[in-house]
């Protein structure tokens, strides 16, 4: 029998193109692509090697890639990481890898500590926040940092977004979506998972109804995600 995360990494694996495509065109991953970049340029200054967790079609793992960082891709569909290649390819990146692995992995213990762990709306997607983000930390040196987006509970239009999913089924993705969080949920559950919290941003305002939310409305109640960045704490037991 598929599990709801199966039955998600088929449906992205299906829709890849049109996900990878609008990158191109949709106002909100456009924004998401500049919120995202502002980030990467105050925490991946100095990083050699990382990992893009949930890497999709490979658009984080190639814009670490052209900024000279070896960078691992890691997602479950198969139709995400064949555009992830041939993306690469085309851009002439020889620093980045992609590879298949249902998320989170169990076992880890193998895999090379990266300075910085990106995930960019990955983890919501997972049974258990809590795992998912030790998952993030056992991938990180001591000081790494993660920085990783997930769906704001705040959110005004996602509330009625999700009424609407419940009447109708559509959009079909809330179907497989776990977690939507708010800021403080976040800062808790990063520290409880063995990181300092370092800052947070919403972000999810360029289409029509957050657009008139943003008049009205804190970035609270009128952002559809939350970006957080943080650092892995020295492991004490050691």
């Amino acid at each position: 029998m598929a599990t709801p995360l199966d039955d998600a990494v088929g449906y992205y694996s299906q829709a890849a193109q049109e996900f990878h495509a609008s990158y191109e065109h949709d106002p909100n991953r456009i924004e998401r692509m500049r919120v995202w970049t502002g980030f990467l340029d105050r925490y991946a200054a100095g990083v050699t090697f990382a990992y893009d967790i949930g890497c999709g079609s490979g658009i984080l793992a190639c814009e670490l890639a052209r900024r000279g960082i070896e960078t691992r891709g890691i997602d479950g569909a198969a139709g995400m990481l064949a555009i992830a290649q041939r993306s690469a390819r085309a851009a002439a990146l020889d620093n980045v890898s992609f590879e298949r692995h249902l998320l989170p992995v169990r076992d880890t213990s193998a895999w090379r500590r990266a300075g910085l762990v990106v995930s960019s709306s990955a983890i919501e997607y997972l049974d258990s926040m809590a795992d998912a983000l030790v998952f993030l930390r056992n991938l990180l040196q001591d000081g790494g940092v993660t920085i990783f987006s997930v769906s704001n509970r705040d959110s005004l239009s996602r509330r009625m977004v999700r009424t609407v999913h419940a009447l109708t089924g559509r959009p079909r993705y809330l179907r497989f979506l776990r977690h939507f969080m708010t800021a403080e949920e976040l800062k808790a559950a990063v520290r409880t998972a063995g990181f300092t919290f370092l800052e947070h941003a919403y972000f999810g305002q360029a289409d029509r109804i957050n657009r008139v939310l943003s008049r009205v409305v804190a970035p609270r109640f009128a952002s559809n995600m939350i970006i957080v960045a943080a650092r892995r704490a020295p492991d004490q037991s050691r």
